[in-house]
């Protein structure tokens, strides 16, 4: 994993398009994003955590719907 990634990058390694990203980010839902000038960096720490929120409420969804 890399020290942090632009917008392509971190799209890239989670496999999904930058509208998706833009998706998520809408509805609240995308990673913390670092501003250096007009460059927007997602940083490894950022990512992680990013995928362990989308990981629990994706389990939380799952188990939601068993009951």
């Amino acid at each position: 994993m890399e020290a942090s990634y632009t917008i392509p990058q971190f799209c890239a390694a989670y496999h999904f398009s930058r509208v998706y990203y833009y998706t998520l980010k809408a509805q609240g839902n995308g990673p913390k994003e670092l501003r250096l000038g007009r460059r927007v960096v997602i940083t490894r720490k950022s990512a992680e955590e990013w995928e362990a929120l989308m990981l629990a409420k994706q389990t939380s969804d799952l188990e939601g719907q068993r009951q």
